[in-house]
């Protein structure tokens, strides 16, 4: 294999997902909300099996539930792994219907595992994403009978380079670590409309940080797979940048220019994950859950408190044979479940999500895999003065890997 080649595609493709994150659309009411939605990001193999795998090696590729998995690498082999994600989102309330279908990235990598000393991990993942619009919000002016028209639109999110190191400890047992660096901004664009003026909004904030993490593995029998990850709590600092202009009778005049205000940072609270598997002959299942401790941040957002997060998943998958020469006997096929309380409360109402998904893992050569997953999510309520979404996520990823670091036996 050419390493020079190779290089470069990797550094071609971290190259498209940093113009990715400058420009995707999540599509949802619910990001204007704190930095926005969670992101679906992870490999193929974990969204068809309803976003389950902290306690998954990494034989199927790239695991990014766990970084203790990336001590199980293949020897010597280098892994890219790459996706993207398509949304088909239906929107309903009391008086609204809308469909909406959005774009998006979810993951880059690149790991290796040498010698089994060790195994490293780079990865670029959006971590949130915003995209709202608000149209048509009409109101009367005080003290007067005429009526304005607000427009407001938001896009963005948070994206994180995160690098992951791994270690078996002893027999069975791994351990590893991860370290974030999270950094993003979100663009809010509000116009004002009269019958003589527009006055336009433009506000954009900017948010940093860095997060650590850390994860443990543990197989029992060769049959039963134990994992825990930890996510320490982390500050985002912020600032902001706003422009007010107003165009009035054909003239535009600025009317208010700030750079790097200081806003309020945002806090990520202190996350803890538990995983299970167990194998009956070529059938894998798999459980997760995760608690997220938000209430502990002390936020608030305008309509909406954060609350404690749990999420729990469910995932099965099987394949005839793994070790076979023959293409279908290879193909692996997944379904899941997933429940997510959601970390957001409006009206004494969490905004929580129920999931099932369907996937399947396509052979490409000895040893790289097409993903091939399919989610179905209900999200939210129309109680109150709230939305729900289905939302359909069609996920595609690829896994690609080679041997490196094998001396040649011939030239």
């Amino acid at each position: 294999m050419n390493k020079y080649p190779s290089l470069m595609f990797f550094v071609l493709l971290f190259g498209l997902q940093g113009y990715s994150q400058s420009s995707n659309l999540t599509g949802s009411p619910y990001s204007l909300f704190g930095l926005g939605v969670e992101s679906n990001s992870g490999t193929g193999r974990n969204s068809g099996l309803g976003n389950t795998g902290i306690s998954l090696d990494a034989n199927y590729g790239i695991n990014l539930y766990n970084p203790a998995a990336f001590a199980t690498l293949k020897e010597n082999e280098v892994t890219f792994d790459f996706g993207g994600a398509a949304e088909f989102n239906n929107l309903t309330g009391d008086d609204v219907s809308e469909q909406r279908t959005t774009y998006n990235f979810t993951n880059i990598s690149i790991a290796f595992n040498h010698n089994n000393d060790y195994g490293i991990g780079l990865t670029l993942k959006p971590s949130t994403t915003v995209g709202y619009s608000l149209i048509g919000l009409e109101n009367n002016i005080e003290g007067s009978s005429e009526q304005f028209t607000t427009n407001i639109g938001g896009n963005g999110g948070i994206s994180e380079l995160r690098l992951d190191y791994a270690r078996t400890v002893f027999k069975n047992f791994n351990v590893g670590i991860k370290a974030s660096y999270l950094f993003g901004k979100i663009e809010e664009n509000e116009s004002i409309v009269t019958t003589n003026s527009y006055l336009e909004i433009n506000e954009t904030n900017y948010y940093s940080g860095a997060q650590l993490g850390v994860g443990l593995q543990y197989k029992l029998l060769d049959r039963h797979n134990f994992g825990l990850t930890l996510d320490l709590p982390t500050v985002l600092k912020g600032t902001k940048d706003v422009l007010v202009g107003k165009y009035s009778n054909a003239a535009y005049s600025i009317l208010e220019e700030t750079e790097d205000e200081s806003v309020d940072s945002f806090y990520l609270p202190l996350k803890l994950g538990f995983g299970y598997s167990t194998k009956f002959k070529n059938l894998l299942l798999t459980a997760d859950y995760k608690k997220n401790f938000w209430g502990a941040t002390n936020q608030s957002d305008a309509i909406g408190d954060y609350t404690d997060q749990n999420i729990f998943g469910l995932g099965a998958s099987y394949a005839v044979d793994p070790t076979s020469y023959k293409f279908w006997k290879r193909v692996d096929f997944r379904m899941g479940l997933n429940y997510n309380s959601g970390y957001l409360k409006v009206d004494d109402t969490n905004i929580d999500t129920y999931s099932a998904s369907f996937g399947i893992g396509l052979p490409i050569g000895k040893q790289s895999l097409l993903n091939v997953s399919y989610t179905l999510a209900k999200k939210g309520t129309t109680d109150s003065i709230l939305i729900q979404e289905y939302v359909n996520t069609l996920n595609i990823n690829i896994s690609l890997s080679d041997l490196w670091f094998q001396k040649r036996k011939f030239n």
